[in-house]
Formats: structure tokens, C-alpha cells, sequence
């Protein structure tokens, strides 16, 4: 899923200094080509602490990990939307640790889209 406050507002991170690391199923990434995505991506291209990656199948989940939290959300029973009404939310360091693992796996299983001033 993909809007364009959700844009927005990793931009606001991104320029603040926040590491932000992206990734996305394949179509997704093709979507971020198109306006409005395309104009914000080119900005964020400067930044070295962004990070797009994306993976050719679909990922079934929504996962936002920080420091400080862990938000999982997953789609529901029938498969082609994500489940707006209930998530996994967690502060727990736990938690946390167990989000970045997941996040790690998925990373080493995508490529890099854009990094610094490095696009494909």
C-alpha cells in the first residue's frame, strides 16, 4: 500500500536526518516511478540515509520497526488487502529485536532500487 502522506512522511523523516530504509514489492517500486512518487524520490536520491530496495513477489504484511516500536500488519483471510482494523503494535524490546530480524531477512532477499545518488 502505498499514498502519498505515507510519502510525506518518510520525506519529513528522511530530511530530518532519520535513516529510512524502504522495501517494496516489485510493483510497488514500478508505481514509485509515477508522479507524485517520482518527484519526491528524486529529492530523496541525495539523502545517503534513504534506502529503496524492492523484492519481485509480495510481501503480505505491512512492518515499520524503529528504535522505539514495532508495527506488523498483515493481510486479511482472502489475501488481496491488508487488515486496516487489527495490527501487532509493540514497544518491547523484544519485540523490537524480533522485527529488525524479520525486516534483515527480507532485506538480504531484495535489491537496492535507490541509495544516495545510486538508482537503477
Amino acid at each position: 500500500m502505498i499514498t502519498e502522506g505515507y510519502a510525506d512522511s518518510i520525506s519529513e523523516k528522511v530530511k530530518e536526518g532519520v535513516p529510512v530504509e524502504l522495501i517494496v514489492p516489485l510493483h510497488v517500486a514500478e508505481e514509485l516511478k509515477q508522479s507524485p512518487y517520482a518527484e519526491k524520490l528524486e529529492i530523496l536520491k541525495s539523502y545517503n540515509n534513504f534506502q529503496l530496495r524492492s523484492k519481485n513477489e509480495d510481501l503480505k504484511m505491512g512492518l515499520i520497526v524503529t528504535d522505539k516500536c514495532l508495527a506488523l500488519s498483515l493481510y486479511k483471510k482472502g489475501g488481496i488487502e491488508y487488515d486496516v482494523t487489527a495490527g501487532l503494535f509493540s514497544s518491547d524490546q523484544k519485540a523490537i529485536e524480533w522485527g529488525e530480524r524479520l525486516f534483515g531477512y527480507y532485506k538480504i532477499h531484495s535489491e537496492v532500487k535507490l541509495h544516495g545518488n545510486y538508482a537503477l
